[in-house]
């Protein structure tokens, strides 16, 4: 008996030790993920991750950093320069001066040697991480789409025009069309509280000629889009639809809700918006409000072609990061890599099963939590997205995807280069001569004539030593 108490104590320690080694042999890795640390099911999605890289063969041990309340990307800049540095680091905003004092580990070798995320990645996303190699973040461009409901789509041969061939002429047609035929108050609305008319501007940009935000002229120089003729065309026509009363007359007051409400009431025939997340909210709103689809429209072409905001391929605004003394760097990778397999966007994108969807063994059933689900945790993109059962109910409307995939074809690389800090003061006084003019122009307050004059101010005002300096930097 005394020989068999023995053997279960050694047992129990040697299971005890197991256990303690099993954990020491699993690297930590500590990472920050903005307000992943509140969210109530971030510990049963931290424990779905290490099972899943247990299984995959990369064991780690992933801690929740938590960041204190306030400025997110102040408070990470702060911790970090403090001396608590974690692993692996989501940024949004700041990391250009972290990266810049060598602290951020250099990631295209990781990506590049990447099993899964490398092959998931969109063209601007290999631009942006060559030009800027201590972010990666994998999501779609950043640019507005035009949608209108479908119903009204499919009973409008104006429609179906702009669809084969989406000039500004036949936009302007639907646009009337919609007004006349359809009883819509004015044919689209957008906002422009804050960004003037830079959500009519994803339709009609590059049809007028602007592709970038800096352009190389004939004589081989370069000029700012703003204030070329190109701009003054484009804003004669603006000024036209607001005369007739096809751009919503409050524009320049509208917020994104009210912007939004008058389109599902039937009193905008159009509205843009950013594809695919936003697009999704308006077709299941449009569905509730008038039992309506939405369909996405391709952007007006005429000298070019193209979706607009101008997509910046210099670096990414947010993303992932690995410090550069991290002891656990590969292993941090590790993860990124992960959840863009199979089995990491099963997790990422359906959440936690039994709450989020249900597993019936035929499908996966997604329940009323599921739209409470962050399905961007690592990156909005739902490249590779390909679950091994069918799901009950897409993740996301077929028009979202739709006007996803016009996004990407339709995207245009930026050039443009960051403001030297003696011209900043100078240029934000420019930019604002720029929406003061616009907003005159636009509604008829000045005459496009105005444009020559605002030219001449922003020459001024700076332009002229700005356009010297980008000579120089723009190649």
């Amino acid at each position: 008996m005394k020989m068999r108490r023995i053997l279960i104590v050694v047992l129990m320690a040697l299971l005890v030790y197991g256990a303690a080694f099993s954990a020491a042999a699993q690297p930590k890795v500590r990472f920050v993920l903005k307000d992943l640390d509140a969210d109530p099911n971030a510990e049963a999605f931290i424990a779905l991750i290490e099972k899943g890289m247990a299984a995959a063969g990369t064991p780690v041990d992933l801690e929740i950093i938590k960041v204190p309340a306030g400025n997110y990307a102040e408070k990470v800049g702060l911790m970090i320069m403090s001396g608590d540095i974690p692993d692996l680091i989501y940024f949004q905003g700041g990391d250009d001066k972290i990266a810049a004092q060598g602290a951020l580990e250099n990631l295209t070798p990781y990506v590049n040697n990447s099993k899964y995320l490398k092959t998931l990645m969109d063209e601007h996303s290999k631009q942006r991480l060559a030009s800027y190699p201590y972010l990666v973040w994998l999501a779609p461009p950043r640019v507005r789409v035009p949608v209108m409901r479908k119903d009204w789509f499919e009973s409008l041969s104006s429609a179906k025009a702009v669809q084969a061939n989406p000039t500004v002429d036949t936009y302007y047609a639907l646009f009337k069309d919609l007004v006349a035929k359809k009883g819509a108050k004015f044919g689209i609305s957008i906002t422009g509280k804050t960004n003037g008319v830079e959500e009519l501007d994803a339709i009609f940009d590059a049809a007028f000629g602007n592709t970038s935000t800096w352009m190389k002229g004939p004589d081989g120089k370069w000029f700012y889009s703003r204030v070329s003729a190109n701009e003054k065309a484009k804003l004669e026509f603006y000024a036209k639809l607001y005369k007739e009363g096809l751009l919503d007359p409050e524009y320049l007051t509208k917020a994104w809700d009210t912007k939004e409400q008058v389109f599902y009431e039937g009193k905008a025939g159009m509205i843009p918006g950013v594809a695919p997340g936003s697009i999704d909210v308006y077709a299941n709103k449009m569905q509730k409000a008038q039992g309506s689809d939405i369909i996405a429209l391709p952007p007006a072409k005429g000298k070019a072609q193209g979706l607009t905001p101008f997509v910046d391929v210099t670096k990414e605004t947010r993303g992932f990061a690995i410090s550069s003394t991290s002891k656990v760097k590969k292993e941090a990778f590790a993860v990124l890599d992960f959840m863009w397999s199979p089995a990491g966007l099963k997790i990422a994108k359906l959440g936690i099963p039994g709450i989020h969807y249900i597993d019936d063994s035929k499908r996966y059933v997604l329940t009323d939590k599921y739209t409470e689900w962050p399905i961007g945790w690592f990156g909005d993109s739902l490249n590779g997205f390909n679950p091994d059962k069918p799901l009950s109910r897409p993740i996301m409307n077929q028009s979202a995807l739709d006007a996803g995939a016009l996004a990407k074809r339709y995207m245009l690389p930026d050039r443009n280069f960051l403001i030297p800090e003696q011209y900043v003061t100078n240029w934000d006084q420019m930019v604002n001569l720029y929406k003061e003019y616009c907003a005159d122009i636009v509604t008829g307050k000045k005459p496009i004539s105005a444009f020559d004059e605002f030219v001449e101010k922003w020459n001024k005002a700076g332009g002229v030593e700005i356009t010297k300096y980008a000579q120089t930097v723009l190649k």
